[in-house]
């Protein structure tokens, strides 16, 4: 091959954790800004994850419809009933909020557990 064609992207230096740490020192010196929308860059992502993927797959109203239709037929009023299903719906979210975090939190440790390994 011909000296030409080989490609020099610049000399690399330092270690992956020099990496990481002048990262982290770029990221404290220029804190986030979330317009008071959430407190952490993680519910940033579940609230963009949620965005595009909707939590009413078939699964999940094959589980909720006959709670649904039970509560339906154990209050007076539809509007008693929205205001019912409203809470476990928020119940749901929250749930799974939680553990969209916990779950990227384990992958991050995961990440950290291999880059020191």
């Amino acid at each position: 091959m011909e000296n030409s064609k080989i490609h020099t992207w610049g000399i690399r230096s330092g270690h992956s954790h020099e990496i990481v740490a002048q990262i982290i020192s770029y990221l404290q010196s220029r804190p986030a800004n979330y317009c008071n929308q959430m407190d952490t860059l993680l519910e940033l992502l579940y609230h963009a994850y949620t965005e595009f993927n909707s939590v009413e797959a078939p699964e999940f109203k094959a589980v909720i419809d006959p709670l649904d239709q039970t509560l339906r037929s154990l209050v007076d009023t539809d509007e008693e009933a929205d205001k019912y299903m409203n809470i476990v719906f928020e119940l749901c979210t929250a749930y799974e909020r939680q553990s969209y975090i916990e779950g990227m939190k384990v992958g991050m440790r995961l990440m950290v557990e291999l880059m020191e390994g």
